[in-house]
C-alpha cells in the first residue's frame, strides 16, 4: 500500500509540475512582471510630471520621450491613441551594472522606460517593469545590488501616485 501511495504522490507531483504551475504562471505573469498605475492627471501632465521627477532625482536624467502613437502612424500603422515612452538613465548606476562583461547583457533594458498611455475610456495609465521582482531574481549578486538602488529611486520618482513595487 505504501508503494502505491508513493507512486500516486510522484505522479501527482509530475502533473502539478508540468501543467498546473505553468498555467498559474501564465495567469499571473502580467501582474508579476509589469506594473500598471492609474494617474490622477491628464495624459500630458502625467508625462511632464514623470519627466520632471526623473530629472529632479539625483543622478537621473531623461534621455528621450518617444511619441509611440506618432511613430506608429508615421510608419504606416493605424492610430493607437496616446502613448509616450519615457527613456531615462542614471550614468553611475549604469556604469556599475555594465562595468563587468558578465553583466553587459543587462544593457538590453537600458535606458529604463516608463510608458504613459490613455485608455479608450479616457483613463491615463502608467506602465513599468517590476524592478522589485527583477532585483529579487538577481539577489545576492552585483546585478541585484544595482537593481535594488534603481528600485528605491523608481519608487521615489513614482511617489506622486503612492507607488511601491511588490511581487504581485
Amino acid at each position: 500500500m505504501n508503494k502505491r501511495v508513493l507512486i500516486a504522490g510522484f505522479l501527482l507531483g509530475v502533473v502539478v509540475s508540468f501543467f498546473v504551475i505553468p498555467f498559474m504562471f501564465k495567469i499571473g505573469a502580467k501582474q508579476m512582471f509589469f506594473k500598471e498605475v492609474t494617474s490622477p492627471y491628464s495624459f500630458e501632465k502625467t508625462v511632464k510630471l514623470i519627466a520632471n521627477r526623473i530629472n529632479a532625482q539625483p543622478g537621473w536624467h531623461v534621455v528621450n520621450i518617444i511619441n509611440q502613437e506618432e511613430e506608429i502612424v508615421k510608419h504606416g500603422g493605424k492610430d493607437i491613441g496616446k502613448v509616450k515612452i519615457i527613456k531615462f538613465c542614471n550614468a553611475k548606476l549604469s556604469a556599475k551594472m555594465l562595468s563587468s562583461d558578465d553583466r553587459k547583457f543587462m544593457s538590453v533594458k537600458m535606458p529604463l522606460s516608463i510608458s504613459v498611455y490613455e485608455l479608450s475610456n479616457g483613463k491615463v495609465e502608467i506602465g513599468l517593469m517590476n524592478g522589485y521582482l527583477m532585483a529579487r531574481m538577481f539577489s545576492g549578486t552585483k546585478t541585484g545590488d544595482v537593481m535594488e538602488n534603481v528600485v528605491k529611486d523608481m519608487e521615489s520618482i513614482m511617489g506622486f501616485v503612492h507607488f511601491r513595487f511588490s511581487i504581485f
